[in-house]
């Protein structure tokens, strides 16, 4: 199931915020705040004094982008900045976009969001095309995306928006600890739990699927490409047969069948240098809250090898 539809409704997103405010580090832990503002502010300085073109890959309500935006003013109040907010949410983008201009952190006519769904999308710079801005130094965001993409899914794409020079802020989940697996069972609770689970379900509550026709189960599995990383997955196991109708399709589903609703990968800090090391973007520094399960990158595109 495409992740977008654990927010679509009101109430889902209601339930989010209550898995969120739960369980989320950065809600919990005042140390993963941190991580944020010295990841932004080291990000401002890496761009200089130059012209900078902000790209947020699922800004959400945008309040990160709002720290980068301010580091980048204190560090240069001259500088010319465009802000390109983009979510799969039509109202989360103009939220952002009214936060930043409303801030006077950009000017209205320099902050023009897009809607766009990046699970379904093959070609990020393509579909993002003349929104970019050209021999401009970019700074792209990807806060909070990285858990829910296979690394072949997110990984070239990101590293086709930024040429030599350009910075990638990127947010990962974590697996405390030297040894992975146990650091990815020590969170799993996170995820294990009745709230997450009443959450994902919701999806398909509102198709008409009831809790007597099966039930939400959680387990860790690898990743189905074999990049070496656990992700950890809910499935809806359906116990009976059962039919439900989505946009003009009756979908049956076998007793038995295991529905996937939502997975999350966890990195390791090596693992998201290596793994970034092949798209030729060079890990310039990182950030952990004190628990060691959240974690802020700072990347940069290789410059090109000298002849």
């Amino acid at each position: 199931m495409n992740h977008k539809f654990h927010y679509d409704t009101p109430k889902q997103s209601l339930r989010w915020l209550r898995v969120h405010e739960a369980f989320s580090p950065a809600r919990q832990d005042f140390s993963c705040q941190a991580t944020y503002q010295q990841g932004t502010q080291a990000a401002a300085e890496l761009c200089g004094a130059a012209a900078v073109e902000l790209v947020s890959l699922g800004c959400g309500g945008g309040q990160k982008e709002l720290e980068l935006l301010r580091a980048l003013r204190a560090a240069q109040p001259a500088r010319p900045v465009t802000y390109l907010p983009t979510d799969v949410s039509t109202s989360l983008t103009l939220i952002a976009r009214a936060a930043a201009v409303a801030g006077k952190l950009v000017a209205a006519e320099d902050c023009v969001p897009l809607v766009l769904d990046l699970a379904e999308t093959a070609d990020w710079q393509q579909a993002l095309g003349a929104r970019l801005r050209p021999g401009v130094r970019r700074v792209v965001t990807f806060f909070g995306m990285l858990p829910n993409f296979t690394p072949a899914q997110a990984l070239p794409r990101l590293a086709g928006l930024l040429a030599p020079g350009d910075a990638l802020l990127v947010s990962a989940n974590l697996a405390p600890g030297s040894d992975y697996a146990a650091g990815v069972r020590q969170v799993f609770p996170l995820y294990d739990n009745a709230l997450t689970a009443e959450w994902l379900f919701s999806v398909l509550a509102d198709l008409g699927v009831t809790g007597d026709d099966g039930r939400v189960e959680f387990q860790i599995a690898a990743c189905p490409e074999g990049s070496g990383l656990l992700r950890i997955e809910a499935d809806f196991v359906f116990g009976r047969d059962c039919s439900v109708n989505y946009a003009d399709q009756k979908l049956h589903f076998a007793a038995g069948t295991r529905f996937g609703l939502f997975f999350s990968y966890r990195h390791t800090p090596g693992e998201v240098k290596r793994l970034f090391a092949e798209q030729q973007l060079t890990l310039r520094a990182q950030w952990l809250n004190v628990t060691a399960d959240e974690g802020v990158f700072l990347l940069q595109r290789n410059p090109p090898a000298a002849p």
